[in-house]
């Protein structure tokens, strides 16, 4: 059978960079015998073709029902009609679906009619890595009041970190056919693009393809502690609802007013030892428990996984630098005084 790869994740993992150059690529990986489909309804904004999210979030009912037999038609039409052996989606909230919405069995199904079989790829960082990293995007669209200890004492225990518990039903959907790779991998210093192609069994075919400015490309980067606490602080109180359009407009705000004095050069890295070891004991414990038999798979990856390297430290304003930040107009954000 050809194959159906569905990379889903996890979030924050260098999805959107991975989704970017394919989305550029796609004139070109037909020839390579490679379909990443265009499944975006006609009429939607050109970014809707980068990656799957409008499939995902129907198949997952945060889109109507009409829209998903929709979603589901068009990606049905593409495997009918395309030539290639290897068709990719990717969706990095695949990864924390929940499982009652049945979704790889759905796209399984759907696939095999078509003669593809499922394999599911996933990209994960150390535990701690990724809790933190998940706060620092909460707050990055203004919607997180919590300090990063009580949202370990909150969201720690869920499942939603558990890897093993996530690739699961992606495991038996695809008859074992799993890639798990570790975000930054302490054996290889080559670029993630080129490892996770490489993992998938793509790299010669799509070798020829990357550039080193596609294999060095990242996006979205992750905000800092500086503007983390900010947003914290402004959500408690209640700015968000006090700005135009989406209020991720004013976490950018944030983003850009850290990096553009020199603040924030590293990323958010939640300073919780406490905590994340009662996650770590927490986790470990479910996992040994339902001993799901995706867990060898990713013990072997996330012993792989590389520690996020030590950045330079973000320096302080000094007083004239307060002082005219002080006086910096808050209407950069659209702010509506109450």
């Amino acid at each position: 059978m050809r194959r159906a790869i569905v990379h889903i994740g996890m979030p924050r993992t260098g999805s959107t960079a991975f989704q970017e150059v394919l989305a550029r690529l796609r004139p070109r990986l037909a020839a390579a015998g490679i379909c990443y489909p265009n499944l975006a309804p006609p009429g939607a904004p050109g970014s809707d073709d980068v990656n799957h999210y409008r499939l995902g979030q129907a198949l997952d009912r945060r889109r109507d029902a009409a829209e998903r037999r929709e979603a589901l038609a068009r990606l049905d039409a593409i495997l009918a009609a395309t030539p290639a052996d290897t068709v990719l989606l990717s969706y990095e909230d695949f990864s924390v679906q929940r499982p009652f919405w049945r979704v790889p069995e759905i796209l399984s199904d759907l696939f095999a009619r078509r003669g593809f079989a499922l394999e599911a790829a996933l990209v994960v960082k150390p535990q701690a890595e990724q809790l933190a990293s998940a706060y620092a995007l909460r707050a990055q669209v203004v919607a997180e009041g919590r300090t990063f200890r009580g949202f370990l004492r909150s969201e720690g225990g869920s499942r939603r970190y558990d890897y093993a518990d996530r690739l699961e039903p992606w495991r038996r959907a695809a008859a074992g056919r799993v890639t798990a790779l570790p975000y930054r991998d302490r054996r290889s210093d080559a670029p993630l693009l080129a490892r996770l192609v490489d993992g998938l069994g793509l790299g010669e075919r799509l070798a020829p393809l990357l550039g080193p400015a596609d294999l060095a490309y990242r996006t979205n980067r992750s905000s800092g502690p500086v503007a983390v606490e900010a947003s914290r602080r402004l959500y408690r109180l209640g700015v968000h609802r006090q700005v135009t359009g989406h209020r991720r407009l004013l976490g950018h705000v944030l983003d850009d007013w850290a990096w553009a004095r020199g603040l924030d050069a590293e990323r958010f890295r939640g300073d919780a030892p406490e905590g994340l070891a009662r996650v770590a004991i927490c986790s470990g414990r479910t996992t040994a428990m339902s001993r799901p038999p995706s867990g060898p798979v990713v013990s072997r990856v996330a012993g792989a996984c590389a520690p996020a390297p030590a950045g330079p430290r973000s320096r302080l304003l000094s007083q004239r630098e307060r002082e005219r930040s002080a006086r910096d107009p808050a209407s950069t954000c659209q702010y509506r005084p109450p």
